[in-house]
């Protein structure tokens, strides 16, 4: 009989260690079901906290693979993996990527020049990331503008974990190129030093010039030009840093509108002084309006426009309309902008400031709409524009060295002395960042 009793008893533990458990059911379908078909009003609520952190195994060690938790700070359930607890398993699958710290202390790469296609790197970092995926990141630089740091779309870690930006650009100036960070929430700020080009500046003077002054080599231009080659103004350490320039001409009486095309292409500066009108035909108009029009070179235009001049009286040239304002002793008075050249690198002119204009002075009676007058005649009407790579004045008188009444007559080197060289030097500051941008 005891005999009996025992293996009765071994085969009752056998069954319970075996079998099913159900709650609510008599039919349990897996080791634990709990379920009561059609009728059930409570469900089942999972360990709950804060963090998966704080799930710990009451056995010691590791956390059991398969163990489940509700995340209550993430609203959603998790499972731990093999390979460590998993994102979200619920529905909610809208909940916002989470840090709690962001720095843009990670390194910098790359070389970053004004006017140069630049790129390189940048890491930012960020502490305890709660595994879900952010946005694309797509950053303009202030200060220094003409950069972007961007960063694709991806998935932060469940914890600490960083971001590479990729910076890419071409920098509009020299200086520092800033970036604000705004990531999550969390803000941080890095810069970048972007570095002024040091080359040669090329000038291109058109001749033949009437009244001798082109910038290469006519005598009537000997200050300007000492102006220019004075490398504290313009230099490797001058104000506006460059290598120094170089000065070339192109005859339009005797070549090609190919060969004008050509020259200025080989150029980054193309001043026109006072080239009459029996020295430049349509086809070599039309060349050189295209070019213009290309906004790849810089190009300044002496607006005498009395008795042939290459833009002739009430004449339509690039969307401009060029007349002829008067002859005689006339000033040009400034105009205040905020794009200069009566602002620069080499000073601010009040607007109202005399800018001398002797002899033949022209007008504008129409321009187009992106340009800007910085100085109008004593009537009134518009004597010079800015129009991105244009700038037209409307004399020539004021910037060369013939007679007492010129601008620079018995002038110096120096790009400070009076209106007329601050103006002069300003216009070349204007040019030369112009050309290291395109």
């Amino acid at each position: 009989m005891k005999r009996n009793f025992f293996l009765l008893s071994m085969l009752l533990a056998f069954k319970t260690i075996y079998s099913q458990v159900g709650i609510g059911t008599t039919t349990p379908r897996g080791a634990l079901d709990i379920n009561k078909p059609t009728t059930n009003e409570f469900g089942f609520v999972l360990p709950t906290n804060t963090s998966t952190t704080k799930i710990i195994n009451p056995q010691g060690g590791n956390i059991a693979v398969g163990t489940m938790m509700y995340d209550s700070t993430e609203d959603c359930v998790k499972v731990h993996k093999s390979t460590g607890w998993s994102n979200c398993l619920s529905d909610n699958n809208n909940i916002a990527g989470k840090i709690d710290n962001l720095e843009c202390n990670g390194s910098l790469t790359g070389t970053y020049n004004q006017g140069t296609l630049s790129n390189g790197m940048k890491v930012i970092n960020y502490t305890n990331g709660n595994g879900k995926t952010y946005d694309a990141i797509n950053i303009a630089s202030t200060g220094v503008t003409g950069l972007t740091a961007t960063a694709p779309a991806g998935t932060l870690n469940n914890g600490n974990g960083s971001i590479t930006l990729n910076i890419f650009g071409t920098p509009t100036t020299s200086g520092t190129a800033t970036f604000i960070i705004n990531f999550l929430g969390k803000t941080c700020t890095f810069t970048v030093k972007v570095e002024q080009q040091i080359r040669t500046i090329k000038i291109l003077s058109l001749v033949p010039d009437a009244w001798s002054t082109n910038l290469s080599n006519d005598p009537y231009t000997s200050v300007a030009r000492s102006k220019l080659n004075n490398s504290s103004h313009f230099g490797p350490s001058g104000t506006v840093k460059i290598s120094g320039f170089t000065y070339s001409t192109f005859d339009v009486s005797t070549g090609t509108a190919q060969g004008l095309q050509t020259a200025i292409d080989n150029a980054d500066i193309i001043w026109i002084s006072y080239i009459t009108n029996g020295n430049i035909n349509a086809e070599m108009r039309n060349a050189l309006e295209q070019k213009i029009n290309e906004k790849k070179k810089f190009f300044f235009i002496g607006n005498d426009n009395y008795n042939g001049s290459v833009f002739p009286g009430k004449s339509v040239f690039s969307g401009q309309t060029f007349d002829y304002f008067n002859y005689g002793n006339y000033s040009g008075s400034i105009v205040s902008t905020t794009v200069g050249p009566d602002k620069g690198a080499f000073g601010t002119l009040p607007a109202g400031t005399q800018i001398n204009m002797t002899l033949a002075v022209g007008k504008m009676t129409n321009y187009t709409s992106n340009s800007t007058p910085f100085m109008k005649n004593m009537d009134g009407t518009v004597n010079s524009i800015i129009a991105d790579n244009l700038i037209v004045v409307s004399d020539i008188n004021w910037y060369i060295n013939y007679q007492s009444d010129d601008g620079f007559y018995q002038g110096s080197s120096s790009c400070s002395d009076n209106s007329k060289s601050i103006l002069f030097c300003n216009i070349f500051d204007k040019a030369i960042k112009y050309v290291l941008s395109h």
